[in-house]
């Protein structure tokens, strides 16, 4: 099912639909701020968002990007309705449909096609996040940038190499070396090189 049969299937329940909003966000602005609460499950329209840390001393790490036909959210404001611990920021001007989490939880408490659809959710956004720390301990970070390369092909022309360095971990100076690296190896015929 696309988000867009999704949304209008939370539309058609009466206790939900004057609840679910869609609006737009232009680039640069936040979806969900840093210490913010949001309980809401924001669908994804249109666009392209990062999710982001921005430590003490000002640096942003970037957690997850995620274009359009994505449903994204902090689950700890959902579940737990504490702040944020990161911001979800456009990339590109948004178009979002944002459903409070405690009207489509009961929902889908009464609708079995759309627990299941949730639960096969959470078990995609489960398998994401594992690969994503076993990436962090355990692969190099010319691995990760070929991993990101591959996993992320459909959005890397949407993206700055800064951002690209600061979601796997490392400067852009370091990636620029890595990429320098990668095209040497390839411009001699030698695949993988490290």
């Amino acid at each position: 099912m696309n988000i867009y049969d999704l949304i209008e299937q939370l539309r058609a329940d009466p206790d939900l639909a004057p609840k679910i909003r869609t609006t737009t966000h232009a680039k640069g602005s936040q979806i969900i701020k840093q210490g913010e609460v949001c309980g809401d499950v924001i669908f994804l329209r249109k666009g392209l968002a990062q999710m982001s840390y921005v430590t003490f001393e000002g640096k942003e790490w970037i957690k997850s990007f995620f274009a359009e036909n994505a449903i994204m959210g902090a689950r700890r404001c959902q579940i737990l309705g504490e702040p944020s611990h990161f911001a979800i920021t456009c990339l590109e001007d948004c178009e979002i449909t944002a459903v409070p989490y405690d009207g489509l939880r009961k929902l889908a408490a009464r609708a079995p096609d759309l627990m299941a659809i949730f639960f096969d959710f959470n078990e995609q956004v489960s398998m994401r996040k594992e690969k994503r720390e076993y990436e962090f301990l355990c692969l190099s970070a010319q691995d990760r940038y070929q991993g990101f390369l591959e996993d992320y092909a459909h959005i890397v022309p949407r993206l700055t190499q800064a951002q690209i360095a600061s979601f796997i971990g490392i400067t852009p100076i370091a990636l620029s070396r890595i990429r320098k690296r990668i095209n040497q190896a390839e411009s001699r015929g030698v695949v993988g090189a490290q």
